[in-house]
């Protein structure tokens, strides 16, 4: 059934799409791996920073990213952070908690692109925090 949704919001999106520019013919399996110009936790940060510049871009390094660390707790942890801090409305929280909890339920081939092609959905580090957050921090005094 939902294999059936998804197949009938397709063309839906296309219409939407239709003055905005054209969709991007873009294969989750050639996509190819850029490595960052950092490593470790800063490769994080430099991905997430791109997220918010170039997403396709993000994308790649994130592949790049996950190729080397076949355990991405660190990016992990980051991308639901920034949500909890950039996220703005449902679906931002939706989303990426069903892909970071779907992420080990894939085949080891799929797993790491799945997660790289997830950025384009995400919250990048240079986003303005949202509203709840900064109301908390005045709160508690940390602003």
């Amino acid at each position: 059934m939902l294999l059936l949704q998804n197949a009938s919001f397709i063309p839906l999106f296309r219409q939407a799409m239709q003055g905005r520019g054209r969709v991007q013919d873009v294969r989750l399996d050639q996509l190819e791996p850029q490595a960052p110009a950092a490593s470790g936790g800063e490769a994080v940060q430099e991905i997430f920073a791109d997220v918010g510049q170039d997403r396709m871009l993000a994308a790649r390094k994130s592949l790049a990213y996950l190729q080397q660390h076949p355990e991405p707790t660190q990016f992990i942890d980051a991308a639901r952070l920034l949500i909890f801090l950039k996220g703005t409305n449902s679906h931002d929280y939706k989303f990426s908690s069903a892909v970071l909890e779907d992420y080990h339920q894939l085949s080891p081939g799929w797993r790491d692109r799945f997660l790289a092609a997830s950025v384009f959905q995400l919250r990048g580090s240079t986003l303005k925090d949202n509203d709840l957050v900064a109301r908390t921090r005045a709160a508690l005094g940390t602003a």
